[in-house]
Formats: structure tokens, C-alpha cells, sequence
């Protein structure tokens, strides 16, 4: 996710907008700038089905060659880490700025 008024950008395991008290919008941790996440949840859909048959076919491949195959927990890990990467990524998720800070944060 990158801030639309700093440009400033996370990675998988530093969120950069933060919610603060009962709000519905978020705020980003450097430029007090708020926004307004929007999920594009027919694209996040078509991802797990994307996933889900991946996972399937693997494992009617790896089944046939002999190998033991996948396991239902091994199979919810990859499939909950994948989707929870990808779908923080631009074509899923949409970053709207609401309001920008006034004055300059300091950090």
C-alpha cells in the first residue's frame, strides 16, 4: 500500500494507516494524511478460486506421481498467506484520499 499524499509505501508486515479511535477511515503514520481503503472484493473472489483450484489440481498431480499429496492445514496456510498478501496489492485493493494533513508531522 502506498500513501497517495506522501508516497510513502509499507510491505507485508508494516502497515502504514493506522485507525484511530471509531472512525471508519484510517490515517497514515507519516503524514497524518486520512484516508479510505476500498477492497475490491469480486477481484479478491476470483483469487481464491484462482487458489483453490491451483491447490487442487497440485494435488491430484502430486496424488498420480505417487507422493503423498497436500494436507488440509498445509493447503489453509498457503492459501490464508497468499491471499493475505495479494490482496493488499493495487489491483485489489484501492487507496482514496479523503483529507490531506494541514500542517507538516514531524517523526
Amino acid at each position: 500500500m502506498e500513501c497517495p499524499n506522501c508516497h510513502k509505501s509499507g510491505n507485508v508486515l508494516k502497515r502504514i494507516f493506522s485507525r484511530r479511535g471509531g472512525s471508519k477511515t484510517r490515517f497514515c503514520i507519516y503524514c497524518n494524511a486520512e484516508v479510505n481503503l476500498i477492497y475490491n472484493w469480486n477481484k479478491i473472489f476470483l483469487l481464491i478460486a484462482a487458489i483453490i483450484v491451483v491447490l487442487i489440481v497440485l494435488n491430484i498431480v502430486l496424488q498420480s506421481v505417487g507422493w503423498p499429496g497436500i494436507t488440509g492445514g498445509f493447503a489453509g496456510g498457503l492459501a490464508g498467506a497468499v491471499i493475505a498478501v495479494y490482496m493488499r496489492k493495487p489491483p485489489f485493493l484501492k487507496v482514496e484520499l479523503v483529507s490531506k494533513q494541514k500542517k507538516k508531522r514531524r517523526n
